[in-house]
């Protein structure tokens, strides 16, 4: 795919009037028409009131800018699949509010090149914000690794196992002590793993259960038990992805 990718992060109105007056971004569109651009991310401004639920400050000045932007530079929204509102200031009642802040858009040379290209609203999880993925064809690669359960040690259970297995004495060499020691461990390691479960799955459990609650929040946006609901299970989940990140680290053999 050769085509001409931007990345917007956080642009404040400031930071609009920059992009378009200093940075030329209308000019840039011009010299660029004959190749596929895109431009996404969170660009901290919505276009409509219709993209604001909850109370919010006076916005119209930065939704005019952004629309001049827009049109200024040519640049098409791509069809959006999943929920509109992309970002959520975590907080309850009053104070809840929620905006569509993050999108994708492309010139039309991009629509002619892809044009069943998409991309879709993610359930944000853990952040503020939700990810947005680009459709397209991808490759996927499977490598099988080496496995090394280190993970288990973050269980409480596993420095009292190993110092009750320690504490034996075995006669004989200091080496055949050892690989004694280490041989009635296997046992021990084998349960502890049983017990953490299938670590991928959990992930995947956990991020389905975190995201059945943010649809429903979508739906009841002011609901105090969802909302706090939903922090608990952010906190399962980042547990869950934290003990799955050990492993994967392990398996592609990163220190």
């Amino acid at each position: 795919m050769n085509a001409a990718i931007w990345n917007v992060r956080g642009l404040n109105r400031r930071d609009h009037q920059v992009a378009v007056k200093e940075l030329g971004l209308v000019t840039l569109a011009d010299s660029i028409s004959d190749e596929p651009w895109i431009v996404g991310g969170d660009f901290n401004t919505v276009l409509d009131m219709s993209e604001v639920c909850g109370a919010s400050v006076d916005i119209h000045m930065a939704m005019n800018e952004f629309r001049d932007c827009i049109l200024g530079t040519g640049l098409i929204h791509l069809p959006v699949q999943g929920e509109i509102f992309s970002w959520h200031n975590c907080s309850e009642g009053d104070r809840s509010l929620w905006k569509r802040l993050d999108r994708l858009l492309v010139n039309d040379t991009w629509l002619r090149q892809w044009p069943n290209s998409h991309y879709q609203c993610l359930n944000a999880r853990t952040s503020d914000h939700s990810p947005l993925v680009l459709r397209g064809d991808t490759d996927t690669h499977t490598i099988s690794i080496f496995r090394f359960d280190n993970y288990l040690t973050m269980s409480s259970e596993f420095t009292p196992l190993v110092q009750n297995i320690w504490r034996h004495r075995i006669e004989g060499t200091s080496m055949y002590a050892v690989t004694q020691k280490l041989r009635a461990l296997k046992p021990v390691f084998r349960t502890l793993r049983k017990k953490k479960g299938d670590l991928s799955l959990n992930v995947k459990l956990a991020a389905e259960f975190l995201g059945t609650v943010q649809q429903l929040l979508q739906t009841d946006m002011h609901n105090t038990l969802l909302i706090r609901l939903e922090k608990c299970c952010k906190l399962v989940f980042l547990k869950a992805t934290k003990l799955e990140q050990i492993m994967l680290q392990l398996r592609a053999k990163i220190q």
